[in-house]
């Protein structure tokens, strides 16, 4: 069967198309999560890759909680975008992530100290996600996924936080 469109961007029907062929779980990163489940994909992927070049666009964690709502409890979402320390981390699965991919740092272990860095850099990681999990009072992440939306707060932060119309007129300048 031939399902690839000659497009910029597949429609569902070229991704449906994809699922069937595959066979397997898929995951979608980028559309209708809904409406990607009714087509097959088993997975959705929360991501805003070129966020850099795109600055306007939603952080990731902002649109966690609502697609979580969206799909319900059963559907496995993974998040990534932004995610560099695990704090981070902590808080996407305590806003509805089952997973998080996390790019920045092992690289950055990889670049600094090849595969013994990159072991270094998880081995980072999980302690500083315990540490995180003891400072929020739960100790698996089971507890962190259960109890994660009463222990979250998102403030409001940079630019759009001040409806003022120029740089100046912001307090202290931000």
């Amino acid at each position: 069967m031939q399902c690839f469109e000659f497009a910029l961007k597949p429609t569902f029907v070229t991704q449906k198309c994809l699922v069937k062929e595959w066979g397997g779980p898929a995951a979608l990163k980028g559309d209708d999560a809904k409406k990607a489940l009714t087509i097959g994909f088993s997975t959705i992927w929360v991501s805003n890759h070129g966020a850099h070049q795109l600055e306007t666009s939603p952080a990731t964690i902002d649109i966690l909680p609502g697609i979580r709502s969206a799909v319900g409890p059963d559907v496995e979402i993974i998040l990534d975008g932004g995610v560099q320390r695990c704090t981070d981390i902590a808080k996407a699965l305590a806003l509805g992530a089952d997973s998080v991919g996390v790019g920045k740092p092992y690289l950055y272990g990889l670049a600094a100290g090849g595969t013994p860095g990159v072991i270094k850099a998880f081995d980072i990681l999980r302690v500083e996600l315990d540490r995180a999990m003891g400072l929020l009072g739960v100790g698996t992440v089971d507890e962190l996924k259960h109890y994660g939306p009463d222990l979250t707060k998102r403030r409001i932060t940079g630019s759009h936080a001040y409806p003022m119309q120029d740089l100046y007129s912001r307090p202290n300048g931000y």
